[in-house]
């Protein structure tokens, strides 16, 4: 086969050659399809253009003219979809065609392209970037005014075409219309109707809205007020101007000239909601609360449902705390048929505060910022009402000394952990947890400890406590002990009923057991029912309780037990924050059997609790108190005791007790206390207890 080498170059000079031909073979389609469109749009043979220009495109994609022709043609020949459709192509590649930009803007304005709004913004705005147009600037303002979230747009356009034209009036129309839509350019439109006022001072329909307009300033009131006042003098008898007048001289604090210009306005066209605010301007000073009451209670025979009327005829009632309680009923009866409303949770809030019922205060000042804005005053007054119900976390640790014979001697130390919260205004709950060791009669017990403790305060003045408490040092099973009670308790008096478990700390064999024989003696819990009655007569207290149940233990039978005791108090002095009273005290209480072990034949199982078949008690009492509130308070309570013990042993002595406690706030975040108790039971045993703590507070 005969091979022959062609060079390089002359392969390449081929190539060129053919190529040449085939593109000059497209510029000739080209130009001939665009000579061939513009002579059919000449004679308006727009279908035919449409092919021409069709074809021009596809010979060469890049043409200018054959992609704007195109569209054009599309718009004369009415295939307006198909026209829109090549103008978004066309300017996609040629965005500085101004008059199509501006023309596909026009089309895209028509009702059937609503839903391209944003299209005909952008067209203008592309426009106007190559070409300042003022009727397409127009339109462009008008386009973005429509919509809120554009209004700040539209005003930069106005003010654009207002600097060329600035005494056009329907521009300026348009542009204080847009001023007025959004309080943000308030200052701006204010302005406009200024100089609008200066052009013409007869124009009343300016004066008025300029009036209106700075009367939603209240930096502005009293000009406002000025500026209604001018207008009420040409036109006396305008009730509105008038009421608009009483509006603005109330919220410049004028008061008194706001009483009078509402009184009048009313005379002359009286109304619910003027008639309302009226009430609440005379509501707003003490001296006017009491017809603000009356005009309440009118309007609301008219118009028992006005939830306005009702909410501010609460709010008179509320603002004294004689009539605090009927405020909460208006209240109540407002969240009835509204129960969000955010107003009548904050009267409520104040009212109960006042009323002295800090549950429901905070239970509806919580409400109040659930269904509305946090207001200020609701904060504070919650911050004030949780002053000493704030959760709490401390230690702290108690001592017991009882010198003694006869098996009664006692000595224990325990350290603890504490904590304290509110989970809702209505409850409170508090746990401790520590380590106890007991020493006594020549045997030792020690053992962890946990108690907790919870309250429900369903309505004001009643409440139902709870407690349950395991304590490991205790032998033989009873370790877990409890109680739950139920009372009621208002200026008058104190009811509770309580039903209780409690251990026996005669001793340490009628505390914790100990082994005996191969058998657990002692270990004592007295199973009783309580009834405590308080009544406060001025200065005298009276307190009575009667308690009646058994005493089990380990070993032995139960025991049958009973009591009652009196105690009545006269304040005597009350000065500095403390309260002194004297008075006297007497407690009864007996058992079925001696469980003691004090008798001749000692029983070596006795559970060694004091239990004589009669005790009597009589003791002059002098108690000291200093209440703080959440701040502290400090108590001593102390007086001697002649005493009458049947049985073994048993006879006429002398003893007596003391008590004192002490609690303290330091700073905003911790609480210190101390608790002291020295008694003298009989000649069986003298008992020393103490105890100290601190908590953090958060």
């Amino acid at each position: 086969m005969l091979r022959v080498a062609v060079p390089a170059a002359l392969v390449l000079g081929i190539a060129a050659a053919l190529a040449l031909p085939a593109i000059g073979a497209a510029g000739a389609a080209e130009s001939w399809y665009l000579a061939r469109g513009r002579a059919n749009m000449r004679i308006a043979n727009y279908g035919a253009a449409i092919e021409a220009f069709q074809r021009a495109v596809e010979a060469d994609p890049s043409s200018r003219e054959a992609s704007r022709e195109l569209g054009i043609a599309y718009q004369k020949n009415g295939e307006t979809d198909r026209a829109v459709a090549q103008l978004d192509r066309h300017l996609a590649r040629f965005p500085d065609d101004a008059a199509l930009a501006f023309e596909q803007a026009r089309i895209l304005q028509w009702s059937r392209y609503r839903y391209r709004a944003k299209d005909a913004i952008r067209y203008l705005a592309m426009g106007l970037q190559v070409r300042d147009d003022p009727e397409r600037r127009r339109d462009l303002a008008r386009l973005l005014a429509r919509d809120r979230a554009t209004l700040d747009d539209a005003l930069v356009q106005y003010r654009k075409l207002l600097a060329a034209r600035p005494g056009d009036r329907p521009l300026r129309d348009e542009y204080l219309k847009l001023l007025l839509w959004d309080r943000r350019h308030r200052d701006e439109a204010i302005a406009e109707l200024q100089r609008r006022a200066a052009e013409d001072p007869r124009d009343e329909l300016v004066e008025r809205e300029l009036a209106r307009l700075v009367g939603d300033d209240p930096r502005r009131a009293a000009e406002a007020a000025d500026r209604y006042g001018a207008l009420l003098a040409r036109h006396p008898g305008d009730a509105s101007l008038r009421l608009a007048r009483a509006r603005a001289l109330a919220r410049a604090g004028r008061r008194a000239e706001a009483r009078e210009e509402y009184a009048r306005a009313l005379a002359a066209r009286p109304s619910i909601d003027a008639r309302l605010e009226y009430a609440d301007l005379l509501a707003g000073e003490p001296g006017s609360r009491a017809a603000a009451r009356a005009e309440y209670e009118a309007i609301l025979r008219e118009s028992p449902r006005s939830r306005r009327a009702r909410l501010g005829y609460a709010r008179v009632l509320g603002a004294s705390k004689e009539t605090s309680r009927e405020a909460i009923a208006q209240y109540q009866q407002v969240l009835a048929e509204a129960p969000r409303d955010p107003e009548a949770h904050r009267g409520l809030a104040r009212a109960y505060a006042w009323a002295g019922d800090a549950d429901q205060a905070l239970a509806h000042g919580a409400l109040a910022d659930r269904y509305g804005p946090r207001r200020r005053e609701i904060a504070q007054l919650e911050r004030d009402l949780r002053v000493g119900r704030e959760p709490s976390a401390g230690s702290g640790a108690r001592a017991v000394v009882q010198p003694g014979g006869s098996g009664y001697g006692l000595a224990g130390l325990a350290a603890f952990v504490a904590g304290s919260a509110e989970p809702t205004p209505f409850t409170s709950s508090a746990v401790e947890a520590g380590l106890e060791t007991l020493r006594g009669a020549g045997t030792r017990a020690q053992g962890t400890y946990l108690s907790v403790r919870g309250e429900w305060r369903p309505e004001a003045g009643w409440k139902l406590d709870g407690a349950i408490a395991y304590e490991a040092a205790r032998r033989a099973g009873q370790g877990v002990t409890g109680e739950l009670a139920l009372g009621h308790e208002d200026d008058g008096g104190a009811l509770s009923l309580t039903l209780a478990r409690r251990p026996r700390r005669d001793s340490l064999r009628a505390f914790a057991g100990e082994l005996v024989g191969g058998r657990v003696a002692g270990a004592a819990s007295d199973h009783v029912l309580e009834l405590q009655v308080v009544r406060n007569l001025g200065a005298l207290r009276l307190e009575g309780s009667a308690r009646a149940g058994v005493v089990l233990a380990a070993s032995g039978p139960a025991d049958a037990m009973g009591g009652a005791g009196l105690r009545a108090m006269l304040a005597v002095v009350r000065a500095g924050g403390w309260t002194v009273s004297g008075g006297l005290a007497a407690r009864a209480e007996g058992y079925a059997r001696d469980r003691s072990g004090l008798g001749d034949a000692t029983d070596p199982l006795a559970a060694r609790f004091f239990s004589p078949p009669l005790f009597l008690v009589a003791s002059p009492r002098i108690s000291a108190v200093q209440d703080a509130g959440p701040v502290g308070r400090v108590e001593i309570d102390a007086g001697p005791a002649l005493q009458y013990v049947a049985g073994p042993r048993g006879g006429v002595r002398a003893g007596g007790e003391l008590r004192a406690s002490l609690a303290r706030r330091v700073g905003d975040r911790l609480r210190l206390g101390a608790e002291a108790r020295a008694e003298r039971v009989a000649d069986v045993y003298a008992r020393y207890e103490g105890a100290l703590s601190a908590a953090l507070l958060f």
